[in-house]
């Protein structure tokens, strides 16, 4: 269909290609180049836009679209090592977060979680990073797959007294009974965690879908 909005419109002001094109500073090829849907330039999307009242978005390619935004929470830190009395923060003390959410996680409750500690400092630097996570259980469904191989993973750790540690690792398969949790560090004490189904004291959460970063 090409730019047919741009046709439609002139044909509604009664106006010739060449006479558009004087309108604007451009020559009637270039009109028809544009109806057949040749990229508008940017310096002739808003004369085209204001010239002929076309949304300036309904001109210029998806990818220059703005994104739909979800407000998302952000609920709490991760930090190996680090022990707190929940692995949440209390509601009050979350953040809104604005974030473009893919099409297929808009029913996924996504939430965020802030970085700390140096265990992931090689991909997620410390103090610097949200993490935009979702449940494992949402992002299984979505992705319809039961593999997270090479994924980053949110897992948690609980301690006998209720106590929780709230990590983020590659989750790396090593075969059917083993898993190793990937500490990506500059710190050579910081070390992978070793998964056993019959000795397992994490629970994986939430995958990691994304992060924001402050510069």
């Amino acid at each position: 269909m090409g730019n047919e909005i741009i046709r439609i419109k002139r044909e509604e002001q009664k106006l010739s290609q060449s006479a558009l094109g004087k309108l604007i500073g451009v020559s009637q090829q270039h009109i028809d180049r544009y109806e057949k849907g040749y990229p508008v330039p940017l310096d002739k999307v808003l004369l085209l836009s204001h010239t002929l009242n076309i949304n300036k978005w309904d001109l210029l390619p998806e990818a220059f679209h703005p994104q739909e935004t979800k407000a998302i929470f952000k609920v709490g830190y991760v930090q190996a090592g680090k022990f707190n009395e929940a692995c949440q923060l209390p509601e009050n003390e979350w953040e809104t977060i604005p974030y473009p959410i893919n099409d297929n996680y808009k029913k996924a409750n996504i939430f965020a979680l802030g970085v700390r500690g140096d265990s992931m400092n090689l991909v997620f630097p410390p103090d610097k990073t949200t993490l935009i996570c979702c449940p494992l259980a949402d992002w299984l469904e979505v992705n319809n797959s039961t593999d997270i191989e090479g994924q980053y993973i949110i897992a948690y750790r609980r301690t006998p007294d209720g106590l929780c540690e709230a990590t983020v690792k590659k989750y790396t398969k090593i075969d059917d009974s083993t898993i190793i949790l990937v500490a990506e560090s500059t710190n050579p004490e910081i070390k992978p965690i070793v998964l056993h189904p019959d000795s397992n004291e994490y629970e994986i959460a939430a995958v990691v879908i994304g992060d924001m970063r402050i510069y």
